[in-house]
């Protein structure tokens, strides 16, 4: 899996390139320099973003460890998003990065555990009603066909089964059904089975959660929901300042069917080219031409890397 993953990295970045190779180099560049000192500007919203996830995920935990703060969990989450990134595991690479930086500030690795699966499930439910409000907007905004329109509603559609999917069968023993399929398919580790009883716990911990902390998990969805928005803030702002300013609701739909295109290529690293290309494709069925929807992708693909390098100092320094 590993390594189809490195082939899958590797042609996505052929494919990158072969796309701002089309569009152009120089356009490309003369399009960036027009940001000129308002890069900050781009960084804000990931700031936020950021600070709201991390938000969402302290609620996660249903009655939070003694000295775990918000602060400490915004640079968890950075560090642990930055090896997501780097590594050819989709968005799972970070994730036990996140419950080891935790069990050195005290945490037990099943409320750790906890925590992250609820909080990935969370975060797959606002995603998905982010890319409902984009499509309830696109026919405003775009000129697709029914048949187009339709094929988007699927994908969304299944995406959405599968978040609620997720989240349900964490209330009522997602560890243990896997424990169980995998038994019955005859492919259970011996070492996974000698761990039956502390999966038994984390489920505990999780189905806990869901039935003592109903305002939390609502509060923990407003929040990722509120994190979505400000995702398409970030695109109003890049069109500003790239000299085109589009409105705060076309954004908002450019960005959430971007996503919505991105998360069907989960299995891909950072989403590399599929979201780019995305971007591309719906600035054109804007009229905003190709040049635009490549110069936004490369802007927030050089704000991934700042905010990358910023969790990897975090994590060589909390280590």
């Amino acid at each position: 899996m590993t390594k189809a993953k490195i082939l899958l990295v590797v042609i996505a970045s052929l494919f990158l390139f072969w796309m701002l190779r089309s569009v152009g180099w120089e356009a490309i560049l003369q399009h960036l320099r027009m940001v000129g000192w308002y890069w900050p500007l781009i960084l804000l919203p990931y700031l936020l973003v950021n600070l709201l996830d991390s938000m969402s995920w302290y609620f996660s935990f249903g009655s939070p460890p003694t000295g775990l703060t918000i602060r400490y969990l915004f640079f968890n989450r950075l560090a642990g998003e930055a090896i997501n990134i780097l590594t050819p595991m989709a968005s799972l690479g970070g994730e036990p990065v996140k419950a080891m930086l935790l069990q050195k500030k005290g945490v037990s690795l099943t409320n750790s555990t906890a925590s992250l699966v609820i909080s990935k499930g969370i975060m797959a439910l606002s995603m998905v009603l982010y890319i409902l409000l984009g499509l309830a907007l696109a026919p405003f905004l775009f000129h697709l066909s029914s048949a187009w329109l339709w094929g988007l509603l699927a994908a969304a559609l299944v995406l959405g089964g599968g978040a609620l999917g997720f989240v349900l069968l964490q209330r009522y023993g997602l560890c243990q059904l896997g424990l169980a399929v995998l038994e019955r398919c005859r492919f259970l580790p011996g070492r996974l089975k000698e761990k039956e009883e502390a999966i038994c716990r984390l489920d505990a911990q999780m189905s806990t959660f869901y039935r003592q902390h109903g305002r939390k998990f609502f509060l923990a969805l407003g929040l990722y929901f509120l994190s979505w928005l400000i995702h398409g803030l970030e695109v109003y702002i890049i069109f500003y300042l790239l000299g085109h300013p589009i409105g705060l609701v076309t954004a908002l739909c450019l960005d959430a069917l971007a996503t919505l295109i991105g998360g069907l290529a989960f299995f891909i690293p950072g989403n590399l080219a599929v979201q780019d290309g995305g971007i591309i494709l719906l600035t054109i069925g804007l009229h905003l031409g190709s040049l635009l929807g490549a110069a936004c992708s490369v802007i927030r693909r050089l704000r991934e890397g700042f905010w990358l390098a910023v969790g990897l100092v975090a994590l060589a320094y909390d280590r």
